[in-house]
């Protein structure tokens, strides 16, 4: 399990607006619990076939799977090996990864993804079209994550929580946030803009809060953001939003 550790920053820093890059595509609906190898035969088939699709597809359908949290269907696509490495690094792994290599050995097609949230490699190592089973599914059977994950801590979490507010993007606004936090925000604004600037942080019975005053309105907003749910490598850690 990756582990965050909140460091403290300057008191001061204005807030650039940068757009992050996701894997596209969407994954089908998790209907089971997180635990490996409980999703049935008859489950996955309620799945598009993965008999003839090429690996490096097979490997996306996993990796969006498991980033989303649709653990059902990600144990469709991995052996029991392959979910327990995977939920055991995070889960939900979150939308950051992007495949950047496919290469093949001895029947195996090895798919390596990036994280360009927060750095570090994962590859996935993949049964060749003809060496899966009959019906197709757990040909991924290896997974390596290397260069682990860079940990966001509590105030860069915040920072990217506005950031994404400020430009108005509603699915990173979804992602750092609870609903209920991300609600919250939208009250305020569609679109928070560019004028926020980080004027103190401080601790508190596990929660780092982190204020903001727009540089334009004067007006001042505090992120509550869970100590737990970043050392837990959650996504949604930001939980709470004041606004004055």
């Amino acid at each position: 399990m990756m582990i965050r550790r909140i460091i403290g920053l300057g008191s001061t820093a204005a807030l650039a607006v940068t757009a992050p890059i996701v894997l596209t595509g969407a994954a089908a609906p998790a209907n089971a619990d997180t635990t490996t190898g409980t999703t049935t035969t008859a489950s996955c088939s309620k799945l598009a076939s993965a008999t003839n699709i090429s690996a490096a597809a097979y490997a996306d359908r996993l990796v969006r799977a498991w980033g989303s949290g649709a653990t059902a269907t990600a144990n469709c696509y991995a052996s029991t090996a392959v979910t327990r490495t995977l939920y055991g690094q995070a889960l939900p792994g979150g939308i950051h990864w992007r495949r950047v290599s496919t290469e093949g050995a001895a029947g195996t097609i090895y798919v390596t993804y990036h994280d360009d949230a927060r750095g570090g490699n994962l590859t996935i190592g993949v049964q060749n079209v003809g060496l899966r089973g009959a019906n197709g599914w757990h040909a991924a059977y290896t997974a390596r994550f290397s260069g682990e994950p860079q940990a966001w801590n509590a105030v860069q979490w915040s920072d990217n929580l506005v950031r994404a507010w400020g430009r108005g993007d509603t699915k990173w606004t979804a992602y750092y946030a609870t609903p209920a936090a991300a609600a919250q925000l939208h009250k305020v604004a569609a679109k928070g803009g560019s004028h926020w600037t980080r004027i103190a942080t401080e601790g508190a019975a596990g929660t780092t809060y982190v204020t903001y005053r727009n540089d334009v309105t004067r007006h001042t907003l505090v992120i509550g953001v869970s100590n737990m749910g970043l050392s837990q490598g959650d996504a949604h850690a930001a939980y709470t939003v004041r606004y004055h």
